[in-house]
């Protein structure tokens, strides 16, 4: 969970060029709906990332690709990373952390 919390928070200081994020940017359904139909994507985690919205992770297990998303408060889901080779690991908790 560690090191989620840690990609996590790696991407959301990730920048984007204008022309760029407006061309990775659109309605969240939309964004999920292509995830899904295109990838095979399905949702694995998230984290709220301030106030400036909500972060996911989607994941293909059978592809292996994975999705990093910014949801806006007003619903424009932008994409920050993605990639492939995705792999999923059981991370035993450091003592003392919550798990």
């Amino acid at each position: 969970m560690k090191s989620l919390i840690l990609a996590l928070t790696a991407c959301a200081t990730c920048t984007v060029g204008t022309a760029q994020a407006r061309a990775m940017c659109a309605d969240r359904d939309k964004v999920v709906a292509s995830l899904s139909d295109r990838y095979s994507e399905r949702h694995l985690a998230s984290g709220l990332q301030s106030a400036f919205g909500l972060m996911e992770i989607w994941v293909s297990e059978s592809d292996r690709t994975w999705t990093i998303l910014l949801t806006q408060p007003d619903g424009q889901t932008c994409v920050m990373a993605s990639g492939t080779h995705w792999l999923e690991q059981n991370v035993m908790p450091v003592a003392g952390e919550p798990a």
